[in-house]
This record gives C-alpha cells, sequence and structure tokens, in this order.
C-alpha cells in the first residue's frame, strides 16, 4: 500500500479516535479535516484512499480506516 501523508493519516487517526455512537466515517473524515484546518481535496483524498481499501479487502469503512491507520503505523 502507498503511504499515506502524515497529516492525512493523524486525521484519519483522530477521526477513529472521537468517534461518535450515530457518526458515519464521512462525518467524522469531515469534521477532522475542519478542525485540521486542510482542504476538501485532502477531505477526497483520505475517503478514496479508505474507498478503495474498503472494495478490494471487502470490508466496511470504519474497518477499513482502522486497517489503513494500523498498517501505516507499521511502516
Amino acid at each position: 500500500m502507498e503511504e499515506v501523508k502524515a497529516d492525512l493519516l493523524k486525521v484519519l487517526d483522530a477521526a477513529l479516535e472521537k468517534r461518535r455512537r450515530d457518526d458515519s466515517l464521512e462525518q467524522a473524515v469531515g469534521r477532522e479535516v475542519r478542525r485540521a484546518g486542510l482542504t476538501y481535496q485532502n477531505y477526497m483524498a483520505i475517503m478514496e484512499l479508505v474507498r478503495v481499501h474498503a472494495r478490494k479487502n471487502n470490508l466496511d469503512a470504519w474497518d477499513s480506516a482502522q486497517a489503513i491507520s494500523k498498517e501505516q503505523k507499521q511502516q
């Protein structure tokens, strides 16, 4: 898997940590992107990475985000 930019990975990690009960991943990532002062293009890059990974590995969005985060920390 390609390496994710550090700031985008931090946003994904924050979304996973601050998950609310009824949040979709899109809502959580969007909230954290705004908090970090990043752009919509950054949001789209994160979500595209998660969606491609989820389709490839037959996972839901949250599980895919956790797997990406874990893989990137191991590199």
